[in-house]
C-alpha cells in the first residue's frame, strides 16, 4: 500500500515574504552595474593579432582596474574601434584619479603602436554618458608601456558637500561629507544607514516601503511567447 506524501501549504505570510524579495531583487538599480564604452582610434601601424591591450582605471584608495579590449584578434590601421565593457563593480567617475592604455606587443619585433585618439564614456542609472576626466590620449607605444593621463592630486577628489557623495539610491540611506571622521572611504564620503522598513516590507527604490498589499497592484509583465 502506497501511502501518499502531504506536501505542507505554503502559508501566505510565507507568500508574501517571498514575493517582497522578488520585488526587491526586481527593483535593485542598474547603479550595480556601470557600462563603459572605449573609444581607440589606431594610426599608421595595424595592431597584430596577438597584442594585449586593455583599459587601466586608477582609483583614490589604490584600486586599479585592468579591463582588456582586445582579445587576440588584429586592428587595421586608421581605424575606429568602439569597445563595450560591462563593469561587474559600479564606477564613480569622482573617484578616479587617472586612467591608461596599456600595449603588449604580440612579437618582439612589432612595429611601435600608435594611438592618435583614445577615451572613455561610462553611463549609468540613465544619466547623460560623461568622459572620464574629460580628457583623451594620444601617444606612440614601443612593444611594451601605458599611455596615462596626469595623476589628480588626492585633494582634488575630496568630497566637499553631501552631494558629492550621493549615490542616488534612497533604500541604503543618505550619504555624508565627513573626511575626517572613522569610516570614511578615499574620497571622505561615509555611507548612509540603509532604511529600516516595518515587519513584512522591504524598501524598494523609488517607492519607499512596500508591503503585500501594494506589491500585488504592481502589474506582472507577461511572459515571453514560447516559440514553436
Amino acid at each position: 500500500m502506497i501511502v501518499p506524501v502531504k506536501t505542507p501549504l505554503i502559508s501566505r505570510a510565507l507568500l508574501s515574504i517571498l514575493a517582497m524579495l522578488a520585488l526587491c531583487a526586481w527593483n535593485t538599480p542598474a547603479a550595480a552595474l556601470g557600462h563603459l564604452t572605449v573609444r581607440i582610434r589606431t594610426g599608421s601601424e595595424p595592431l597584430l593579432a596577438g597584442s594585449d591591450v586593455e583599459l587601466r582605471i586608477y582609483e583614490a584608495g589604490g584600486k586599479v582596474r585592468r579591463l582588456p579590449l582586445a582579445h587576440g584578434e588584429s586592428w587595421l590601421r586608421d581605424s575606429t574601434r568602439v569597445i563595450p565593457v560591462t563593469l561587474n563593480d559600479p564606477l564613480d567617475p569622482r573617484s578616479v584619479s587617472r586612467f591608461g592604455i596599456y600595449y603588449r606587443a604580440a612579437q618582439p619585433e612589432s612595429p611601435p603602436w600608435e594611438i592618435v585618439d583614445a577615451d572613455g564614456e561610462i553611463s549609468r542609472n540613465g544619466e547623460t554618458p560623461q568622459r572620464l576626466l574629460d580628457t583623451s590620449l594620444s601617444g606612440v607605444i614601443a612593444r611594451q608601456g601605458e599611455l596615462s593621463t596626469p595623476e589628480r592630486s588626492a585633494g582634488s577628489m575630496l568630497c566637499s558637500t553631501d552631494a558629492d557623495c550621493d549615490d542616488h539610491r534612497t533604500c541604503n540611506g543618505v550619504e555624508r561629507c565627513a573626511p575626517r571622521t572613522a569610516g570614511a572611504d578615499a574620497r571622505g564620503c561615509v555611507r548612509g544607514t540603509p532604511v529600516v522598513c516595518p515587519v513584512n516590507q522591504v524598501c524598494s527604490e523609488s517607492r519607499g516601503c512596500l508591503g503585500p498589499a501594494a506589491i500585488r497592484k504592481i502589474p506582472v509583465a507577461p511572459a515571453p511567447a514560447t516559440p514553436r
